[in-house]
């Protein structure tokens, strides 16, 4: 395991907190975090604090005012400077106060006794159906990572999704049950729900299909689907299905008005090819439909034929382009 000492900049820490962060920032903190699963699970406890001290506060943090703040008060490092964890954490505590206070006595006796984790994951073009020590049955889409602790805490059953997934939940109101992503943490309240949080998503979904869950705070009920954006905007679709939004553990690929560029990408997963659009007002067209076990050429064709397009194989790439522009 990598020594919890190593370099992180703070400042880019305390910006991915925010969701204000470049993606030089998101990539420096996901690399850091993505080494060791113990700063995966305290940075997501930590964004937790920061978001309910967010919403407390009713508007979110300007992140170089309260650098300022700490260093006026406390004559600090610059943010320039590079820390290690534990000051790292002590620094963001003076920062954003008592919900982070709580992170850091909980992580300094939390990092020690890191649980030991085991990670599931799915190729293109497949699927998974697993069931953890408690219960709880969970769908891994196609390309899919999920990481869980081989057994849970006493005060929380935590789990780590890339991609997406359904989770069929054993609620327990001791114990609840969290699932974290790149951006975000739901939490069941006696739930079915679906979650698509593939690292390259603009934005991260959530489907109800039962139950309840709170995405980052905000409660969900059954028949309900919300989006987060990277900067943290959640915002419940009012036209949305939560039946489609879980087709695919059905083996169905449902699309409704989807822009043809996302369709390409579920089709790429799907069928574990490599599906591109060429042109960008083309990758911006809708697209609608519904496919099950139909081949995949079939569905290419109804897919271009719909959108005014051509598709061209070669090996496993698939290049969609406007007629106009076609050979």
């Amino acid at each position: 395991m990598p020594p919890l000492q190593s370099a992180i900049d703070l400042g880019a820490l305390a910006r991915h907190l925010d969701g204000t962060g470049s993606a030089e920032d998101r990539v420096a903190v996901e690399a850091w975090i993505g080494a060791d699963p113990a700063r995966r699970a305290a940075v997501a406890t930590l964004q937790a604090a920061w978001d309910t001290d967010a919403r407390r506060l009713g508007a979110p943090y300007d992140v170089d005012a309260a650098w300022s703040r700490f260093e006026t008060r406390y004559g600090g490092p610059k943010r320039s400077g590079r820390w290690n964890l534990p000051i790292a954490a002590a620094i963001v505590a003076a920062v954003i106060g008592a919900g982070a206070a709580w992170w850091l006595g909980r992580d300094a006796q939390s990092v020690a006794q890191a649980p030991v984790m085991r990670e599931y994951a799915t190729p293109r073009g497949r699927r998974a159906v697993l069931r953890l020590l408690d219960g709880t049955e969970i769908t891994l889409n196609a390309d899919s990572k999920l990481r869980a602790p081989v057994t849970f805490g006493a005060r929380q059953r935590d789990v780590y999704l890339e991609g997406e997934a359904y989770f069929s939940v054993v609620h327990d109101a001791a114990r609840p049950f969290i699932v974290h992503t790149v951006s975000s943490a739901i939490q069941d309240i006696g739930t079915r729900f679906g979650v698509h949080a593939y690292g390259d998503a603009v934005r991260e979904r959530v489907a109800v299909v039962e139950g309840a869950v709170a995405l980052a705070g905000t409660p969900l009920r059954a028949g309900q689907v919300a989006t987060r954006s990277r900067t943290g905007t959640i915002r419940v679709l009012r036209h949305a299905r939560v039946t489609d939004e879980v087709a695919w553990t059905k083996g169905r690929l449902v699309f409704s008005s989807v822009p043809l560029e996302e369709a390409a990408e579920r089709l790429g997963r799907w069928y574990d090819l490599d599906v591109r659009v060429t042109d960008p007002a083309l990758a911006r067209r809708p697209v609608t439909g519904s496919y099950g076990d139909e081949p995949v050429a079939q569905v290419l064709t109804l897919i271009t034929a719909a959108v005014g397009a051509r598709y061209e194989w070669q090996g496993r790439a698939v290049t969609i382009s406007t007629t106009q522009r076609a050979r």
